[in-house]
């Protein structure tokens, strides 16, 4: 391959792919190329959610900005270049990144231009991994107020046309926060001069540290700051610029397990009796933000304010903040100058910090390690849909490429998990097939790293009552030297149960995942699936073939359904390349709006009679990362009962008859949603943002969603009169229906409840039903609703009670709600 900083045409070559998954890849690889394909790059916005940000990234809309040396963006993609757009318009110094493709070493681009292509000529056949790390943000600029004159703003990366990025989520099992001035930034780390050219963040002590127990990282050094000393580059004090990743833009939420701060340095004009009390307010300021992190506080590697510091961490009397004496640690070889440590300083430094983390955390940094692996051994069988796992004893990093093999007995390859192999990222589910009868390929997470464990997520279920073993590449786990011997990896499957009308889900049942269940059901049968306790991180699509099926959990908070599953990996963003004889969705209620966006929920279900009760269902993407449904409903006779659904765009998604009840819904944009039929009762609905509670789609004068005796809360970040009730479009949807009917509202409620778009004009609005009857506050006291949206209405009595029965709003189907076992 080769590193370039400048742009050029490239021309792909056709990739040859197996032909079970060849039409699901369309989306992932592109065909043979020419100039002219070139010039329409495929883009994915930085907050993509397969994109893994490390460090302070404030967010402007879809635009990515971080004034910290240190931080850090992974991801993996296909095609054969790699590129980025920058906003570089007020920049007047640029920062500096390294990039690093497959791991090859690091090569330095300057963020001087607004497009960059980073990399070129790699293999179009393979998956690729990429790290783009910040050097250095120049401490003298101004990197706090917008416009900055020295940041990275990053708008997008740039692909190949027609690539695309691939889910391979690592969840680290540390996180770490650093609070520090130059020396943690890394000034002058390699060479005695101040600069960009000569600091590095990626060669400082708390990036190293990081590094070593493979944490999460927030670095955060500001050049000339302290305590009482503001910093440079318009940077207040530590105490200012705390819970910030730049002006105007609060920090996320990290939850650290360590806090190190470095403070001290800077501070040296100003009085014992003026710096200590503000340190201890400062190690205060951390506390309330981070209740049970440990709270190391270095002493100064030059000693300044060391006793004053030792004061203050005694004066907090918390066991959890302890004083570190660093006296002796760097010699004077370990400087460039006096005060700035070099690399071998840096070095030094993170190896004494590592070792005093690892003693009062009981963290490790071993690695790699003989991992356990799971299942093993042939005596007590696994359930033939398992997830494979090793577990090392410290801290993994994934290889770029490499197969992991499962093999029956015999030596049969039965499947494999490549690194580099595209079609290792698809996979078909719930025997899914589009309205033209066609086995639909999903995009899937075929490995998953969470901690310590690394798990592989097979492309189907083995044959029970089978003894099989696994091979692993040297390098599929970095460092790692493979298992070649069939004995080092054997198990065995137990046989299937006799009969489907009840099987059991977790701990010691018939199955190990609920996908793994609802396909042991037959077709047409009615069956009572059980699920036990633990996270399910899978994907679940029940298909309308499989009417009748009840899930039933341990418990909302003790049965988790969990997958980032959305609209970039599964929805229509993600379909726009495939073959729509494979994309398109089932039983689409409304035929062209829903061509595609069928396949982006964690658990979808297009079969009617289904019931779910006692457990929850969660869509792991993060905020803002995509329309994500957690729980889709595409039948007849939905039931869901003391259920949780979580999510932040379209969590709840019902189609045809949907009952809901004694349940509790999250989100922020239309988090309750569909083309109608539904009646939710006795349930808490959260708005987590400023947005809509619920969007309905009545395609005709049928019912729409019908609340009763619901409670609409909110979370911090929901303020007052943020939040509609719900919303249509008129062009589209004249005949939608959202009732309220006594339900209590907290104030985030906008008062005028209701809107209308396309027009906003409610002389067009003659058939829309927006209809409420005794709201109140939280507290039971009635609503002032005469700022209500002049076309929505109160409805009387008679209307409410009629109302209040689901079954005349479903026209004589009663639900029958399965009660809760003892």
């Amino acid at each position: 391959m080769r590193i370039t900083a400048h742009k050029r045409p490239v021309r792909l070559h056709a990739v040859s792919l197996c032909l079970t998954l060849i039409l699901g890849l369309a989306a992932f690889v592109a065909p043979s190329g020419t100039a002219a394909t070139a010039a329409n790059p495929a883009t994915f916005g930085p907050f993509d959610p397969r994109i893994e940000l490390d460090g302070h990234w404030g967010r402007d809309d879809d635009v990515a900005i971080t004034v910290n040396s240190g931080s850090s963006l992974r991801f993996r993609f296909t095609g054969d270049r790699l590129g980025a757009w920058f906003d570089t318009e007020s920049i007047t110094v640029p920062a500096q990144l390294y990039v690093s493709v497959d791991r090859a070493d690091p090569v330095l681009s300057k963020v001087d231009e607004d497009h960059k292509i980073f990399v070129e000529g790699l293999d179009p056949t393979v998956a690729h991994t990429a790290e783009i790390m910040v050097k250095d943000v120049d401490e003298y600029a101004n990197r706090w107020i917008m416009p900055l004159q020295s940041g990275v703003v990053l708008e997008k990366i740039e692909l190949a046309p027609a690539a695309t990025l691939i889910p391979l989520p690592t969840t680290a099992e540390h996180r770490i926060e650093f609070y520090g001035d130059s020396i943690t930034q890394g000034v002058m780390a390699l060479c005695p001069q101040l600069g960009t050219d000569c600091a590095d963040g990626t060669k400082s002590y708390p990036h190293l540290v990081g590094n070593a127990f493979g944490a999460d990282t927030n670095q955060v050094g500001f050049g000339k700051q302290g305590i009482v000393q503001p910093g440079h580059g318009n940077v207040g004090t530590a105490a200012e610029s705390f819970g910030w990743n730049l002006a105007g833009f609060p920090a996320a939420s990290f939850d650290p397990g360590a806090v190190v701060v470095n403070f001290g340095t800077n501070d040296a004009p100003y009085p014992s009796s003026e710096f200590t009390p503000k340190y201890l307010a400062y190690l205060r300021q951390i506390r309330a933000a981070s209740p049970p992190a440990l709270i190391f506080a270095l002493r100064p590697f030059n000693g300044t304010h060391a006793a004053d510091i030792a004061a203050a961490v005694a004066a907090t009397k918390d066991r959890r903040i302890v004083y570190v004496d660093t006296t002796g640690w760097l010699g004077p070889d370990d400087y460039n100058g006096t005060t700035h440590p070099n690399v071998k300083g840096h070095q030094v430094a993170a190896a004494k910090l590592t070792k005093v983390l690892e003693r009062l955390t009981g963290w490790t940094t071993t690695r790699p390690s003989t991992p356990v692996l799971s299942p093993r051994g042939t005596a007590d069988p696994t359930c033939s849909d398992t997830t494979l796992k090793l577990t090392f004893q410290g801290p993994v990093q994934l290889g770029v490429k490499g197969k992991l093999r499962i093999h029956r007995a015999g030596g049969e390859v039965v499947d494999t998990i490549d690194l580099a192999d595209l079609t290792s990222y698809q996979r078909f589910i719930g025997d899914a097939r589009s309205d033209f009868g066609q086995l639909h390929t999903w995009t899937y997470q075929a490995v998953t790293v969470d901690g310590r464990t690394v798990s592989i997520h097979q492309h189907q279920r083995l044959a029970p009552g089978q003894v099989y073993y696994v091979t692993v590449d040297p390098g599929f786990v970095a460092g790692h030297p493979g298992i070649a011997e069939p004995s080092r990896w054997m198990f065995r499957t137990r046989h299937d149960p006799a009969t489907d009308s009840r099987v059991t889900v977790g701990g010691r049942g018939d199955f190990c995942t609920v996908q793994g269940a609802i396909d042991f059901v037959a077709e047409g049968n009615k069956s009572r699936i059980d699920v036990a306790p633990g996270l399910y991180r899978e994907l679940v699509y029940v298909p309308q073939t499989k009417p009748g099926i009840t899930i039933v959990g341990a418990g909302a908070g003790r049965t988790i359904i969990g997958y980032p599953n959305n609209n970039l990996l599964n929805g229509d963003y993600a379909m726009g390349g495939v073959p729509i004889e494979q994309a398109y969705c089932p039983r689409r209620v409304l035929a062209q709006p829903d061509r595609f966006n069928c396949w982006r929920a964690a658990m979808g279900v297009d079969a009617d009679d289904f019931t779910l009760t006692d457990a929850t269902v969660q869509n792991l993407t993060p905020y803002r990362g995509s329309q994500a449904e957690a729980f889709r409903g595409n039948g007849e006779r939905i039931v869901l009962a003391r259920v949780r659904i979580l999510g932040y765009q379209d969590s709840l998604r019902l189609q045809g008859k949907g009952f809901v009840t004694d349940s509790y819904i999250e989100g922020d944009v239309d988090f309750v949603w569909g083309t109608g039929g539904v009646f939710l009762q006795d349930s808490e609905l959260k708005a987590l943002h400023a947005g809509y509670v619920n969007q309905v789609r009545n395609s005709d004068n049928g019912p729409g969603n019908i609340f009763v005796n619901v409670r609409l809360t909110r979370g911090p970040d929901a303020p007052d009169d943020s939040v509609f009730l719900g919303r249509v479009e008129l062009n589209r949807f004249p005949t939608s229906q959202v009732v309220f009917i006594d339900s209590a509202m907290d104030a985030h409620v906008k008062k005028a409840g209701f809107q209308i778009t396309n027009p906003n004009d409610c002389a067009a609005a003659g058939q829309v039903r927006f209809w409420e009857y005794r709201s109140t506050d939280l507290s039971g006291r009635p609503l002032d609703t005469s700022a209500r949206l002049a076309c929505s209405r109160q409805l009387s009595d008679d209307e409410a009670a009629w109302l209040r029965d689901p079954s005349n709003v479903f026209g004589g189907w009663q639900p029958v709600v399965p009660r809760p076992e003892r």
